[in-house]
């Protein structure tokens, strides 16, 4: 199933971002499960690693900017041990998603758009289902 649920969004992880194969199979996982709730189709969607924001921090584009800020704004929000947001951007389109996983199983959809006139990713839309807990997804082991 793990091999399948790979194959399945190996497509959408940037080649760019320098993940180890932990990260890869967490992030595959959740996007699995966002993709499963919420019926999405990420064709023409890529992973967009945040952690490229940090590692460039004093040079970003006013896009990276943004994209930074709403991540910034959906993590003084989370709970300890809720997932770290997940990005996939379709920059031909100006559409984005981010997926953030809580610990219990909530699955938060943030549907982005890019403004062309101020050159910001802005939330449009918040979207909240019920989703797999991690420790049914396999991420997180029980304390039983």
């Amino acid at each position: 199933m793990i091999a399948t649920m790979f194959s399945f969004t190996f497509y959408t992880i940037n080649s760019h971002a320098e993940l180890t194969e932990t990260e890869e199979m967490f992030i595959l996982t959740i996007t699995k499960d966002f993709t499963d709730t919420y019926n999405i189709n990420l064709n023409g969607y890529n992973f967009f690693d945040m952690k490229e924001i940090y590692l460039n921090k004093d040079n970003l584009t006013t896009q990276e900017k943004s994209l930074k800020s709403i991540l910034m704004n959906i993590a003084k929000k989370q709970y300890f041990m809720d997932c770290s947001p997940i990005f996939y951007i379709d920059e031909t389109n100006n559409k984005g998603y981010v997926f953030e996983k809580k610990l219990r199983g909530m699955n938060n959809l943030y549907i982005l758009s890019y403004d062309d006139a101020s050159q910001n990713w802005k939330v449009t839309k918040n979207i909240n289902k019920m989703g797999k807990n991690l420790v049914d997804l396999g991420l997180l082991k029980s304390a039983k």
